[in-house]
């Protein structure tokens, strides 16, 4: 069990596995196949994660090494098929660890349904493979073990309604939370993550959203939707520097942006203070070079809602050397923030974003230099991102309790249920031979996926 379930992290790219069963609320015409361009695998991961949330999973996972010796992968997704109960996935296994997983998974009931190799710049063989498992007359609901009163369920609540087309209970709902903020019953950060949760759909939810804004045109369906649109053109332009991607693309870029600008418009011409939309904005106008409104779009932000990060990191994401600024810049900025706005959470939670960035910076040609910058962005705070690079470089140098160390901390400042999260630190568990509390977050990672699948 303990090599059998080290095998992710250990991989050269990998993702937790993600198992939903198939739900009569899923929206879908006919059966489809969509297919990913070759990517990186980060880019994978989020790939991945974003067509699971849109209720599609991946059959065939490929691999490529090219001219400069650079990995990349490449995906092919289709709806949940209706007897489906969970499936795993993963990527850049080698020999070894794709055997073990191999047996683990067939002692438990799946079927591999894909396996492709390639080889690496070392001749290393590697191993994309993908089993599931199917329904059977038998089964009977697992029982949950958790009250469900917390974040997690409010947003599967959201998409739950969104799959369903109840464009009016979702309405009443956001009404309410906005009136619980306003009384100061709900954080400005938590509303905005129940927004965000919606956004991260696959293109094929634009037809739900325009229904939402069609049946509504209330200013949650244009906000929501330009979120979406907003989340769509990054999506569409991909990960590469714009000298290296293609005019296509770049024109599909803007397209979606000026879209997404038009409902953002409209948002905050309907939602009284919405900060919201001009942190949205602020994000907007890199994609359409139209950054001379982002001090303004700031400070009219910061007057509506002192307490909402999301403007402000948009504000910030824009000052990084790849978009033109620099670290000299963020640096400035986060004292700046320091000094006007007296957020202290916020100060570390730029700074752990600003160490990411310098991290990331020299990632390929130095690893020991990109822990170190990682290891200062460890703080209350923390960048997740941050975190769950740093635990893959201690997981790879076999240092399995500082990777459980910061995984137990990112979990207990509020990351309770994330997928990543719990099965990393249940591999960081088996690999220390605490296999009772492996098991356990197993377990929860399994209930956090019903919940999910059951939108509630």
């Amino acid at each position: 069990m303990k090599n059998r379930i080290a095998a992710c992290l250990l991989a050269l790219a990998c993702l937790p596995g993600l198992g939903i069963a198939q739900d009569k609320a899923t929206v879908h015409a006919a059966e489809k196949v969509k297919e990913s361009a070759w990517i990186s695998d980060p880019a994978m991961g989020k790939m991945v994660q974003k067509m699971v949330d849109s209720r599609f999973m991946p059959f065939k996972v490929m691999g490529q090494k090219d001219a400069k010796d650079i990995l990349s992968y490449k995906a092919f997704f289709r709806p949940f098929p209706a007897n489906m109960d969970k499936f795993f996935v993963y990527w850049g296994m080698t020999a070894e660890w794709y055997k073990a997983r191999k047996d683990g998974m067939q002692q438990e009931g799946y079927q591999e349904i894909w396996h492709h190799t390639f080889r690496d710049a070392a001749n290393t063989e590697l191993h994309q493979a993908i089993w599931q498992k199917t329904l059977t007359t038998e089964q009977k609901p697992v029982a949950n073990s958790h009250v469900y009163n917390d974040e997690e369920h409010a947003q599967n609540i959201l998409m739950g309604m969104l799959w369903r087309s109840e464009f009016k209970k979702l309405d009443q709902t956001l009404d309410a939370a906005f009136a619980q903020k306003a009384t100061g019953k709900l954080k400005s950060n938590v509303l905005q993550a129940r927004f965000a949760s919606l956004s991260r759909l696959d293109s094929d939810f634009q037809k739900q959203f325009d229904r939402w804004v069609k049946e509504s045109g209330s200013g949650n369906a244009y906000l929501a939707r330009g979120m979406f649109l907003n989340v769509l053109a990054w999506d569409a332009r991909g990960e590469k520097y714009i000298s290296e991607t293609s005019k296509d693309k770049i024109a599909e870029f803007r397209r979606l942006s000026a879209l997404a600008r038009v409902d953002l418009n409209k948002a905050t011409d309907k939602l009284a203070n919405c900060a919201m939309c001009a942190g949205e904005l602020i994000h907007n106008n890199r994609a359409l070079t139209l950054q001379k409104s982002d001090d303004t779009l700031l400070q009219t932000a910061l007057q509506q809602d002192p307490s909402l990060w999301a403007p402000t990191i948009s504000y910030f994401n824009a000052l990084r050397p790849e978009w033109g600024g620099s670290f000299g810049q963020m640096e400035t900025f986060i004292a700046t923030v320091e000094q006007k706005i007296g957020d202290k959470a916020l100060v570390e939670h730029l700074k752990s974003r600003l160490y990411f960035s310098r991290g990331m910076a020299i990632y390929k040609e130095d690893l020991e230099g990109a822990r170190v910058w990682f290891e200062k962005g460890v703080n209350e705070q923390a960048y997740q991102l941050l975190v769950n690079e740093l635990a893959l470089i201690y997981t790879r140098k076999n240092n399995h309790k500082r990777a459980a160390e910061l995984l137990e901390n990112s979990m207990a400042r509020g990351n309770e249920w994330d997928l990543y999260t719990l099965e990393a630190l249940a591999q960081a568990y088996f690999n220390l031979g605490l296999t009772v509390k492996g098991e356990t977050l197993m377990a929860k990672r399994n209930e956090a996926v019903r919940r999910f699948k059951n939108a509630e």
